[in-house]
């Protein structure tokens, strides 16, 4: 059906569990949980060792594989010293702003609740602290202790007739997108849909050296793997000041910081939105990127950004459009369709 989908009661009760749940770099544990229940037995597992998640269904026959990547972690931070006063200073895991002062945070794992306070000197990087409640440096240790991650407080998700609020929609919203496609996908077709979920990413250490090797070990190559990510959108009425738009659809992404897409893969996105009818919205992102540059040029194969506008990103609130995420849900559908058609650029 060509056009946006009506709005289902339960469309989006997978990105709720999902951006909800407790996540940072390393772990990761409690997202892998929810992707590995939502789509069941049928689906073989692979999780490696620094929790990279690898899920196909066996498919005999096929001709290509597409791969559709997002990754799992939300931005943290960990103890760095304990100071005199019972403050936490606290060394960020990601690119966490200098403006989220006073917003709440918690610990794991010991569940201890915090106020984030920001200090920024006029030097280039600021500096973060925890406020928890303690007296002293030995109270604050007890509380939280060195090992601990913290994060973001849980926010509930919220609907309104045509957004979503909450918290980690980067990039919790790629990998649902990915599962809820993964778990739709009826149609016969030659070529299989893998979903890999990715970990660390927000610490810049991605593990992919051995994701190349799980994936080949197991016959699971890609010929095309699609980043699915989220993207800075505008955060003013004034609506300049972001890369995209909030409500206009999935953004087709020409070029980001790490990885140029052939111009032909280009055109057959956009043609693909085109054709279906899929809300679609255009750029080439100067500074900014998620892992598909080094997963694409590591296995020596094409690969494309699909982006989702999010207002907000890396703060403890974000908002996203509901027929932004349905439209990046159709163009896996449509992609994994049409990629049995496709004739890239054969080198010599």
């Amino acid at each position: 059906m060509k056009g946006e989908v009506m709005h289902k009661p339960d469309e989006f009760q997978l990105l709720k569990k999902m951006s909800e749940v407790f996540g940072p770099s390393t772990v990761e544990d409690a997202v892998i949980d929810i992707i590995t229940s939502e789509l069941g037995p049928e689906y073989r597992t692979i999780v490696t060792g620094h929790k990279n998640l690898i899920k196909w269904k066996p498919q005999p026959g096929f001709r290509r594989t597409v791969v559709f990547q997002a990754h799992m972690d939300e931005l943290g931070m960990r103890p760095y010293r304990y100071l005199h006063n019972g403050y936490i200073e606290l060394t960020p895991t990601g690119g966490i702003p200098g403006n989220v002062t006073n917003h709440q945070i918690t610990f794991q794992p010991t569940g201890v609740n915090g106020v984030l306070v920001v200090r920024n000197d006029g030097g280039k990087h600021p500096r973060f602290y925890a406020d928890i409640g303690a007296a002293d440096a030995d109270e604050a240790l007890q509380m939280v202790p060195r090992h601990s991650n913290g994060a973001y407080a849980r926010i509930p998700l919220e609907e309104s007739q045509s957004q979503l609020k909450g918290k980690s929609f980067d990039d919790r919203a790629g990998c649902s997108a990915i599962v809820h496609a993964m778990k739709t996908w009826k149609v016969a077709s030659d070529t299989r849909m893998i979903g890999v979920f990715t970990a660390r990413e927000e610490t810049g250490n991605w593990p992919v050296t051995e994701l190349y090797r799980s994936m080949i070990d197991n016959d699971l190559a890609p010929d095309l793997i699609v980043n699915v990510e989220c993207c800075p959108a505008e955060e003013t009425a004034a609506g300049e000041d972001g890369f995209a738009t909030v409500g206009r659809g999935i953004v087709l992404v020409h070029m980001d910081a790490s990885y140029e897409p052939d111009p032909e893969l280009c055109r057959f996105m956009a043609n693909i939105a085109q054709d279906e009818g899929i809300t679609s919205q255009h750029m080439a992102v100067r500074a900014g990127s998620g892992e598909l540059g080094r997963l694409a040029l590591g296995f020596g194969v094409a690969g494309y950004p699909l982006t989702i506008p999010c207002r907000y990103m890396h703060q403890p609130h974000s908002v996203i459009s509901k027929i932004d995420y349905q439209a990046c849900i159709r163009m896996i559908h449509e992609i994994t369709r049409a990629f049995e058609n496709y004739q890239p650029f054969a080198a010599s």
